[in-house]
Protein backbone atom coordinates (compact mmCIF):
# COMPACT_ATOMS: atom_id res chain seq x y z
CA UNK A 1 0.00 0.00 0.00
CA UNK A 2 1.27 3.46 -0.91
CA UNK A 3 0.21 5.41 2.18
CA UNK A 4 -0.51 9.03 1.28
CA UNK A 5 -3.21 10.06 3.74
CA UNK A 6 -4.50 9.26 7.24
CA UNK A 7 -8.01 10.34 8.22
CA UNK A 8 -9.01 10.53 11.90
CA UNK A 9 -12.34 10.46 13.68
CA UNK A 10 -12.57 12.97 16.56
CA UNK A 11 -14.75 11.54 19.34
CA UNK A 12 -12.95 8.64 20.97
CA UNK A 13 -9.93 8.93 18.66
CA UNK A 14 -8.46 12.45 18.74
CA UNK A 15 -9.99 13.01 22.19
CA UNK A 16 -11.74 10.69 24.65
CA UNK A 17 -14.99 12.64 24.67
CA UNK A 18 -17.65 9.95 25.04
CA UNK A 19 -17.88 9.85 28.88
CA UNK A 20 -18.11 13.64 29.05
CA UNK A 21 -20.61 13.80 26.18
CA UNK A 22 -22.81 11.31 27.99
CA UNK A 23 -22.66 13.32 31.23
CA UNK A 24 -23.73 16.55 29.50
CA UNK A 25 -26.52 14.69 27.67
CA UNK A 26 -27.82 13.05 30.84
CA UNK A 27 -27.76 16.35 32.70
CA UNK A 28 -30.04 17.84 30.05
CA UNK A 29 -32.36 14.83 29.96
CA UNK A 30 -32.66 14.80 33.76
CA UNK A 31 -34.28 18.25 33.61
CA UNK A 32 -37.20 16.57 31.81
CA UNK A 33 -37.25 13.53 34.09
CA UNK A 34 -35.60 11.29 31.48
CA UNK A 35 -32.79 8.78 32.00
CA UNK A 36 -30.73 6.66 29.61
CA UNK A 37 -30.36 2.92 30.16
CA UNK A 38 -27.12 1.07 29.37
CA UNK A 39 -28.36 -0.05 25.95
CA UNK A 40 -29.28 3.52 24.97
CA UNK A 41 -25.92 4.85 26.14
CA UNK A 42 -24.10 2.32 23.98
CA UNK A 43 -26.31 2.96 20.95
CA UNK A 44 -25.61 6.71 21.05
CA UNK A 45 -21.83 6.30 20.83
CA UNK A 46 -20.48 7.48 17.49
CA UNK A 47 -23.75 9.03 16.31
CA UNK A 48 -25.14 12.54 16.43
CA UNK A 49 -28.40 14.28 15.74
CA UNK A 50 -31.91 14.43 17.11
CA UNK A 51 -33.07 11.32 15.25
CA UNK A 52 -31.37 9.11 17.81
CA UNK A 53 -32.70 10.89 20.91
CA UNK A 54 -36.18 11.89 19.69
CA UNK A 55 -37.94 8.60 20.66
CA UNK A 56 -36.83 9.18 24.25
CA UNK A 57 -38.07 12.79 24.17
CA UNK A 58 -41.42 11.62 22.83
CA UNK A 59 -41.73 9.09 25.66
CA UNK A 60 -41.72 11.86 28.32
CA UNK A 61 -44.96 12.97 29.93
CA UNK A 62 -45.63 15.47 28.52
CA UNK A 63 -43.46 14.87 25.42
CA UNK A 64 -40.42 17.15 25.09
CA UNK A 65 -40.17 19.27 21.95
CA UNK A 66 -36.96 19.43 19.92
CA UNK A 67 -36.71 23.14 20.69
CA UNK A 68 -36.97 22.65 24.46
CA UNK A 69 -34.39 19.86 24.43
CA UNK A 70 -31.89 21.79 22.28
CA UNK A 71 -32.27 24.90 24.44
CA UNK A 72 -31.50 22.84 27.55
CA UNK A 73 -28.51 21.18 25.89
CA UNK A 74 -27.11 24.61 25.09
CA UNK A 75 -27.70 25.80 28.65
CA UNK A 76 -25.88 22.80 30.09
CA UNK A 77 -22.75 23.36 27.97
CA UNK A 78 -20.72 20.72 26.14
CA UNK A 79 -17.48 18.79 26.14
CA UNK A 80 -15.89 20.64 23.23
CA UNK A 81 -16.25 24.19 24.52
CA UNK A 82 -16.61 23.77 28.27
CA UNK A 83 -15.18 20.56 29.69
CA UNK A 84 -12.00 21.07 31.76
CA UNK A 85 -11.08 17.45 31.02
CA UNK A 86 -10.72 17.83 27.24
CA UNK A 87 -7.31 16.59 26.11
CA UNK A 88 -5.72 14.84 23.15
CA UNK A 89 -5.26 11.09 23.31
CA UNK A 90 -1.80 10.00 24.54
CA UNK A 91 0.73 9.80 21.72
CA UNK A 92 -1.50 11.55 19.17
CA UNK A 93 0.66 14.67 18.80
CA UNK A 94 3.80 12.60 18.24
CA UNK A 95 2.04 10.38 15.71
CA UNK A 96 0.70 13.38 13.78
CA UNK A 97 4.22 14.79 13.77
CA UNK A 98 5.61 11.54 12.32
CA UNK A 99 3.00 11.49 9.56
CA UNK A 100 3.55 15.08 8.56
CA UNK A 101 7.34 14.70 8.66
CA UNK A 102 6.95 11.78 6.25
CA UNK A 103 4.88 13.92 3.87
CA UNK A 104 1.65 12.00 4.61
CA UNK A 105 -1.48 14.14 4.52
CA UNK A 106 -3.82 14.19 7.50
CA UNK A 107 -7.54 14.85 7.77
CA UNK A 108 -10.32 14.79 10.35
CA UNK A 109 -13.84 13.50 9.65
CA UNK A 110 -16.50 13.83 12.35
CA UNK A 111 -20.29 13.68 12.60
CA UNK A 112 -20.16 16.44 15.23
CA UNK A 113 -20.86 20.03 14.14
CA UNK A 114 -18.03 22.22 12.86
CA UNK A 115 -18.58 24.82 15.60
CA UNK A 116 -17.87 22.25 18.32
CA UNK A 117 -15.05 20.42 16.55
CA UNK A 118 -13.19 23.63 15.66
CA UNK A 119 -13.63 24.92 19.22
CA UNK A 120 -12.16 21.69 20.58
CA UNK A 121 -9.27 21.64 18.09
CA UNK A 122 -8.40 25.23 18.97
CA UNK A 123 -8.46 24.42 22.69
CA UNK A 124 -6.17 21.44 22.00
CA UNK A 125 -3.91 23.49 19.68
CA UNK A 126 -4.40 20.87 16.96
CA UNK A 127 -6.32 22.76 14.27
CA UNK A 128 -3.21 23.30 12.15
CA UNK A 129 -2.28 19.60 12.25
CA UNK A 130 -4.97 18.57 9.76
CA UNK A 131 -4.93 19.32 6.04
CA UNK A 132 -8.70 18.85 5.77
CA UNK A 133 -11.53 18.94 8.32
CA UNK A 134 -15.02 17.59 7.49
CA UNK A 135 -17.76 17.89 10.12
CA UNK A 136 -21.36 16.76 10.41
CA UNK A 137 -22.88 20.01 9.18
CA UNK A 138 -20.67 20.01 6.07
CA UNK A 139 -22.17 16.85 4.58
CA UNK A 140 -25.64 15.53 3.80
CA UNK A 141 -25.24 12.02 5.17
CA UNK A 142 -23.41 11.24 8.40
CA UNK A 143 -21.65 8.03 9.42
CA UNK A 144 -22.09 5.13 8.80
CA UNK A 145 -22.52 6.66 5.34
CA UNK A 146 -19.05 7.05 3.75
CA UNK A 147 -19.76 10.53 2.34
CA UNK A 148 -17.55 12.37 4.83
CA UNK A 149 -14.53 10.18 4.19
CA UNK A 150 -15.03 10.25 0.43
CA UNK A 151 -15.20 14.04 0.41
CA UNK A 152 -12.06 14.30 2.54
CA UNK A 153 -10.21 12.10 0.05
CA UNK A 154 -11.41 14.31 -2.79
CA UNK A 155 -10.26 17.46 -1.01
CA UNK A 156 -6.85 15.94 -0.35
CA UNK A 157 -6.69 14.49 -3.88
CA UNK A 158 -5.81 11.03 -2.62
CA UNK A 159 -7.46 7.80 -3.87
CA UNK A 160 -9.10 5.45 -1.32
CA UNK A 161 -6.48 2.73 -1.79
CA UNK A 162 -3.84 5.16 -0.47
CA UNK A 163 -5.82 6.18 2.64
CA UNK A 164 -5.99 4.86 6.18
CA UNK A 165 -8.94 5.71 8.43
CA UNK A 166 -8.62 5.54 12.23
CA UNK A 167 -11.95 4.95 13.96
CA UNK A 168 -13.15 3.63 17.32
CA UNK A 169 -16.83 2.81 16.70
CA UNK A 170 -18.64 0.28 14.47
CA UNK A 171 -20.51 3.19 12.86
CA UNK A 172 -17.26 4.97 11.92
CA UNK A 173 -15.51 1.78 10.86
CA UNK A 174 -18.34 1.00 8.42
CA UNK A 175 -18.04 4.53 7.01
CA UNK A 176 -14.30 4.14 6.45
CA UNK A 177 -14.69 0.72 4.82
CA UNK A 178 -17.51 2.04 2.65
CA UNK A 179 -15.20 4.78 1.40
CA UNK A 180 -12.67 2.16 0.31
CA UNK A 181 -9.99 2.95 2.90
CA UNK A 182 -7.90 0.63 5.06
CA UNK A 183 -9.39 0.98 8.55
CA UNK A 184 -7.53 0.83 11.85
CA UNK A 185 -9.73 0.27 14.90
CA UNK A 186 -8.56 2.48 17.77
CA UNK A 187 -9.08 0.82 21.16
CA UNK A 188 -7.54 3.45 23.43
CA UNK A 189 -10.78 5.19 24.44
CA UNK A 190 -12.28 4.68 27.90
CA UNK A 191 -15.55 3.34 26.46
CA UNK A 192 -14.79 -0.04 24.80
CA UNK A 193 -16.41 -0.66 21.43
CA UNK A 194 -16.48 -3.45 18.89
CA UNK A 195 -13.69 -2.85 16.35
CA UNK A 196 -13.93 -6.32 14.82
CA UNK A 197 -14.72 -5.02 11.32
CA UNK A 198 -11.43 -3.07 11.10
CA UNK A 199 -8.47 -4.57 9.22
CA UNK A 200 -6.06 -3.57 12.01
CA UNK A 201 -6.48 -2.67 15.67
CA UNK A 202 -4.32 -0.59 17.99
CA UNK A 203 -4.64 0.36 21.67
CA UNK A 204 -2.39 3.42 21.62
CA UNK A 205 -1.04 5.96 19.17
CA UNK A 206 2.40 5.09 20.52
CA UNK A 207 1.95 1.68 18.85
CA UNK A 208 0.69 2.91 15.46
CA UNK A 209 4.09 3.15 13.82
CA UNK A 210 4.63 -0.58 14.40
CA UNK A 211 1.61 -1.54 12.28
CA UNK A 212 2.63 -2.80 8.81
CA UNK A 213 0.33 -0.24 7.14
CA UNK A 214 2.38 2.59 8.72
CA UNK A 215 5.82 1.05 9.25
CA UNK A 216 7.21 1.29 5.73
CA UNK A 217 5.87 4.79 5.02
CA UNK A 218 7.20 6.22 8.29
CA UNK A 219 10.60 4.60 7.81
CA UNK A 220 11.22 6.38 4.51
CA UNK A 221 12.76 9.86 4.69
CA UNK A 222 10.51 12.52 3.19
CA UNK A 223 12.32 14.49 0.51
CA UNK A 224 10.77 17.83 -0.36
CA UNK A 225 10.91 18.53 -4.07
CA UNK A 226 13.22 21.44 -4.87
CA UNK A 227 12.09 23.49 -7.85
CA UNK A 228 14.50 23.99 -10.69
CA UNK A 229 15.16 27.43 -12.15
CA UNK A 230 12.95 26.52 -15.10
CA UNK A 231 10.05 25.53 -12.81
CA UNK A 232 10.35 28.79 -10.84
CA UNK A 233 9.90 30.77 -14.03
CA UNK A 234 6.62 29.02 -14.91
Amino acid sequence: MELRCVLFDFDGVVADTEPSNTRYLEQALAVFGLKLNDEQRQALIGVNGLDFIRPLLESAKPPVSDESYLAERQRQGNTYENSPDLKAQPGLRDFLGLLRSAGIKTGLVSSTSSRLILAALNRLALADQFDAILCGDMIRRKKPDPEGYRRAMELLQVPPECCVVIEDSPVGIRAGLGAGAWVVGYEGASVPQNTGLAQDRVKSFFDCSSLPVFREALAKPYICHQMTAEEKEL
